[in-house]
């Protein structure tokens, strides 16, 4: 198996609780704040994992970039849920976060840094933010 289709094929969805019923402007604004373009994904065969935790009020989606520097949606988190990913150390995520209609932000790339799985908390604390936990950002 090469590289490539190992990487994808492993870069599957784990996630615990996803819900597929989109929130407020969530298929409208699809990537629409963190569309400009990004460095691709390194290839990396050093197996590691990724955890989102939404910790707000607002739904979010969370991309991968991939080898050529487009966004892979994998879903939507929803306000307490976590979402967890098997990826490779170095490996690029983005996170949309849909605060209302009108506003999207986004965070990323968070990269997770070593063979323990990175824990990315995306929170509300005087403003939305993120506590990036054995990742890069």
């Amino acid at each position: 198996m090469s590289f490539f289709s190992k990487a994808a094929a492993v870069v599957a969805l784990t996630a615990s609780s996803l819900v597929s019923v989109a929130p407020f402007g969530a298929t409208a604004a699809l990537a629409a704040a963190c569309e400009e373009a990004h460095d691709p994904s390194p290839a990396s065969d050093v197996s590691t994992g990724i955890n989102f935790h939404n910790e707000t009020s607002y739904a979010f989606r969370v991309f991968w970039i991939d080898f050529d520097g487009f966004l892979k949606d994998y879903g939507l988190v929803q306000p307490g849920e976590t979402a967890s990913y098997d990826t490779y150390v170095g490996h690029q995520w983005m996170v949309e976060l849909y605060a209302s209609e009108d506003r999207t932000e986004c965070f990323g790339p968070i990269i997770p840094r070593d063979t323990e799985s990175c824990q990315a908390r995306i929170l509300w604390d005087d403003g939305i933010g993120i506590d990036a936990g054995f990742c890069d950002f």
